[in-house]
C-alpha cells in the first residue's frame, strides 16, 4: 500500500480531513510533524501538505514553511518523480518554496496574493482544463465539480510571459468555472480574481500540484487523490526538469519617498513580536547572519489636514493600530537605529489600505483622508553583503505581488 506523509507545520489545521481522504482512496496516510527527523521523509511514496496557517502566516502565507529545512527533502524526493500535493496553505508553501511552478534554481515564479474581495469561505467549481495528464488529473478533461475554498490569500499572480509558458506546458491544470464548465473572469465564478481563472498549477512534469480549493473535503474531490494513487502504482521515476529563463532579478531597489501631503505612521509593538522572532530564526536556518531584526507596521495616510485633532482621531479609530499593545510614531523616525538596513514592503494591490480608507471615510466620518497605504518596515542589523543576500532570497517579499523600497 502506498504510504503518504501528511505534513504538519505549526499552525496546520486540516490534517484530519487530509488523512481521511488519503485513507478513503486506499493509500496509507501518516502524520509527519515538522520537528521529526526530516530524513524519515524519504521512505514515503508521496506527500500531502494540508491547509491551515503555518507559522501563523508570519511574514506572509507560506513564506516561513516554504523555506523550512523539511521542504528541501520533499523537493529532492519530488525530483525523483514522487507526487506532492499542497492544498490551500500547502499550495502557498509550494509556491514560496519555488517547487511551483518549478523555475530554474527554485526561483519564485508565482504568488498567491490577497483576494480581491477579502477572505472567502464559499463553495466554487473547478474543471480539469489541461490536455496533459498529470499525477492529479487522470480523469476526463473538462470534468468539473464543486468544492469549498477558505482563504484570504489565494489569488494567483503570474507574469504574462511565464503564464503562456505554463499553459503551453500543460501546467495550468485546474481552473475556476461555472456549472456549465465555462470560464468566466468574474465573481463568484473566479472567486478571488486569479489570473486566467487559475485554481491549481503543477510543475512541468505534473507530479507536484498547488491547489487552493479543498478536494479533501468533498466526495467528488477524491478523484484527485485516486489519480495520485494510480500514478504511484504505475511506479514512475524520472528526473524532474526546470523551466529556464524566467528568473526575477531585483536590480537596484527604489527609495521610499513620502507623499508631500501625508502623515506617516510607524507602529511599534510593545509586546513580544513573534513574527520578527520567527523571521530571525528562519534567516538563521538559511545561514544568514543578522545581529538584530525589528518590525514596524507602516502607514502612509494622504491628507492635507495634519492637525493633532486628526492624528488623535486616526489613533482612536482603532483601524491603524491597537493601543493596548502598539505605539504610533507619527512623522517621527527617532525610534529607528542608525547604521541598520531598512526596507519597506508593500503589496502592489493594497486591498487592506483601500478597505481601511472606506471605513475611515464612510463609517467613521473621517473624510479628510484621501488615501491609505499599508506596509511593513523591516529594520535589519547586518553587513551590506548579508542584506543584499537576504533581499535576493525573497523571504521578505514576493516580487510578483509585492514591492520593496529602501527606507532612509
Amino acid at each position: 500500500m502506498s504510504k503518504i506523509a501528511i505534513i504538519q507545520f505549526p499552525g496546520t489545521n486540516c490534517e484530519a480531513e487530509s488523512f481521511r481522504a488519503i485513507k478513503d482512496v486506499g493509500m496509507e496516510p501518516e502524520l509527519f510533524r515538522w520537528n521529526r527527523d526530516k530524513e524519515d521523509l524519504r521512505k514515503f511514496d508521496g506527500y500531502f501538505i494540508p491547509g491551515g496557517f503555518s507559522y501563523e502566516d508570519r511574514v506572509r502565507s507560506g513564506a516561513i514553511a516554504g523555506r523550512d529545512p523539511l521542504m528541501k527533502v520533499i523537493k529532492q524526493e519530488s525530483a525523483k518523480g514522487k507526487p506532492v500535493i499542497g492544498i490551500c496553505n500547502g499550495a502557498q508553501i509550494l509556491v514560496e518554496s519555488g517547487m511551483i511552478p518549478g523555475l530554474e534554481a527554485s526561483h519564485l515564479g508565482a504568488s498567491l496574493s490577497w483576494n480581491e474581495k477579502g477572505y472567502l469561505n464559499i463553495w466554487v467549481r473547478i474543471k480539469n482544463d489541461s490536455d496533459k495528464v498529470t499525477a492529479f488529473n487522470n480523469f476526463d478533461k473538462d470534468f468539473n465539480f464543486s468544492l469549498p475554498i477558505a482563504h484570504g490569500e489565494g489569488r494567483w499572480v503570474i507574469a504574462d510571459d511565464l503564464l503562456k509558458k505554463l499553459t503551453d506546458n500543460g501546467q495550468t491544470v485546474f481552473k475556476y468555472c461555472d456549472t456549465s464548465g465555462d470560464l468566466k473572469d468574474e465573481y463568484p465564478v473566479n472567486p478571488n480574481g486569479s489570473v486566467n481563472n487559475l485554481a491549481g498549477v503543477s510543475n512541468k512534469e505534473g507530479n507536484v500540484l498547488a491547489l487552493m480549493p479543498h478536494p479533501e473535503r468533498t466526495k467528488e474531490g477524491l478523484k484527485i487523490f485516486e489519480s495520485m494513487k494510480k500514478y504511484i502504482e504505475e511506479n514512475k521515476e524520472y528526473e524532474v526538469s526546470e523551466i529556464k529563463g524566467f528568473e526575477h532579478k531585483n536590480g537596484e531597489l527604489n527609495k521610499y519617498s513620502k507623499e508631500e501631503n501625508s502623515l506617516e505612521f510607524l507602529v511599534d509593538l510593545i509586546i513580544t513580536d513573534n513574527e520578527a522572532e520567527t523571521l530571525q530564526i528562519a534567516l538563521s536556518q538559511l545561514d544568514f547572519n543578522t545581529d538584530s531584526l525589528k518590525r514596524y507596521t507602516h502607514w502612509e495616510v494622504s491628507t492635507s489636514d495634519t492637525s493633532q485633532e486628526l492624528k488623535d482621531k486616526l489613533i482612536k479609530s482603532g483601524e491603524l493600530l491597537n493601543t493596548n499593545k502598539e505605539i504610533p510614531y507619527i512623522n517621527d523616525k527617532s525610534k529607528l537605529k542608525n547604521k541598520t538596513h531598512k526596507v519597506l514592503i508593500r503589496y502592489k494591490d493594497d486591498f487592506t489600505g483601500h478597505d481601511i480608507l472606506g471605513t475611515l471615510n464612510n463609517r467613521l466620518g473621517i473624510t479628510q483622508v484621501s488615501k491609505v497605504l499599508k506596509g511593513v518596515l523591516w529594520e535589519i542589523e547586518c553587513t551590506d553583503q548579508e542584506f543584499k543576500k537576504i533581499i535576493n532570497s525573497h523571504i521578505l517579499f514576493n516580487p510578483l505581488a509585492q514591492i520593496a523600497l529602501i527606507y532612509e
